[in-house]
């Protein structure tokens, strides 16, 4: 078995893979056994029972209160802690535990209850899904989640955490995350919760990390990779991180009431180091018209596209991680940013949001094509096919209504556009960072990745 581990940091994360990994329950339900579920999936077997149990092959991070009402051992058997959801902490009854309540208690969604008491499961909406696990069909337990120590869920804005829920400091510094991994739980994270993971694959292919780019989520992300790829230097590995609109997509002023400098520096820094540290990276747009919810279920169309030929029970039509790098990449390993990213029609790309210097002629240095329509014909080396897609009925109707879709990735010229904008904003205005000639060196370098043809750079050189 050749399996995948995928990690998320950050409340937005823990969503899109809350919704691939309901889509892995589904196809446990499926009676055609299109895929390998061991790949995405630990079987547990029960010997006596003569059962076999699953738990996610993933690690999740989020802030405190993140996880909603989930108990992080609530569906663990022991006696070394205390959990009852019905039962106020002054009424505990073990002897010898003491409750300390630190915050109010987060009541279990409408859509839980209804799974733990075999329920009819009510209409998910944006109202009922605020929190990833309202609507989480496996189980992640204790092995799977970590939370942040000081920084706490933000209801208001859950791409913020609130430090020691005092409404004073938020997690929107690539620094201050970058620090808080490295300091506080590199060590254990890897020692425990990694490893663990690490233990019960029998091959690892390869490891999602899914993020945030614009808050100290990418620099958390950044430390979290860059210890992972110091144990693991071979294993293949894809970065999805969530860009949110900034100066130059809007096409306004850096230093714009409506924009904000901060966020476009943490993007920099964190697309940087990311990049750097991964085999594939796929820049994503926050649309900020949609619920955390809506946003994950759209996401999920490119997602599980992805990672569904990697699972494909079909060995002629399995590609594992390895492969789709060479495909995309054939050799060149710098250019690994993934800029055309389409799903069902849908642009997911967040570069495609950023003007172009050149407005025709673009070059596709690679393209693969993935078909979910099991009946298609390969005619190209860079077309796959995989199993058509079997959503879970927590995607919103609008992106499970086809489940016989077409998805394209390419690597095109368009990331050059972006690090040369990026250069001409770190050279005007980080004027007193000590990382700015470093960064400039970065970014000049891997723009040079992806020029090709001519171009009038006095264009992009206007103040955004």
């Amino acid at each position: 078995m050749r399996e995948v581990i995928s990690i998320s940091a950050s409340h937005r994360a823990n969503h899109v893979l809350t919704q691939f990994y309901n889509g892995q329950e589904q196809l446990l339900q499926a009676t055609n056994n299109v895929n390998e579920p061991g790949v995405f999936l630990n079987p547990v077997v029960d010997r006596i029972s003569k059962t076999v149990s699953y738990s996610p092959r993933a690690l999740l991070w989020d802030a405190r209160n993140g996880v909603g009402s989930l108990g992080l051992h609530e569906y663990e058997t022991g006696h070394d802690y205390y959990f009852d959801p019905d039962r106020k902490p002054e009424e505990a009854t073990q002897k010898g535990v003491q409750v300390i309540q630190t915050h109010q208690r987060i009541p279990k969604s409408e859509y839980q209850t209804a799974i733990d008491s075999n329920g009819r499961l009510p209409e998910l909406t944006d109202a009922n899904t605020k929190y990833w696990s309202d609507y989480t069909k496996l189980v992640f337990g204790s092995s799977n989640l970590s939370s942040l120590k000081d920084w706490y869920h933000n209801v208001e804005d859950p791409s913020l955490p609130d430090f020691q829920d005092q409404n004073q400091a938020y997690f929107n510094n690539y620094e201050v995350g970058y620090n808080e991994f490295k300091s506080n739980y590199s060590t254990e994270f890897l020692d425990e919760k990694f490893h663990w993971q690490l233990e019960s694959c029998d091959g690892l292919q390869g490891i999602n990390l899914v993020s945030e780019l614009d808050n100290g989520w990418g620099g958390f992300s950044s430390s979290l990779l860059l210890e992972v790829r110091d144990e693991l230097p071979k294993t293949d590995i894809i970065t999805w991180g969530f860009n949110k609109d900034d100066a130059l997509t809007l096409q306004k002023p850096v230093r714009s009431s409506k924009t904000n400098f901060d966020l476009i520096c943490n993007k920099i820094r964190s697309t940087i180091s990311l990049v750097r540290d991964s085999e594939l990276f796929f820049p994503l747009y926050s649309n900020p018209q949609q619920s955390l919810w809506q946003s994950a279920g759209a996401a999920t169309l490119l997602f599980d596209a992805v990672n569904s030929v990697s699972s494909n029970r079909v060995p002629e039509d399995r590609v594992l991680f390895g492969q789709i790098v060479a495909m995309l990449t054939q050799g060149e390993t710098r250019q690994n940013v993934v800029s055309q990213l389409e799903a069902d029609n849908i642009d997911f790309s967040f570069y495609s949001r950023i003007p172009k210097v050149k407005t025709t002629g673009e070059k596709v240095f690679n393209k693969l094509v993935i078909s979910r329509d099991s009946t298609s014909v390969v005619k190209e080396p860079w077309m796959l096919k995989s199993y058509e897609w079997q959503p879970s009925d927590t995607i919103p109707m609008d992106y499970r209504a086809n489940t016989k879709y077409t998805t394209n990735l390419a690597v095109t010229e368009q990331p050059r556009d972006v690090f040369k904008s990026w250069f001409d904003l770190v050279s005007r205005y980080f004027r007193y960072d000590s990382d700015r000639e470093e960064l400039k060196e970065e970014l000049g370098t891997l723009a040079s990745e992806y020029e090709h043809g001519w171009y009038d750079d006095d264009e992009s050189g206007d103040d955004c």
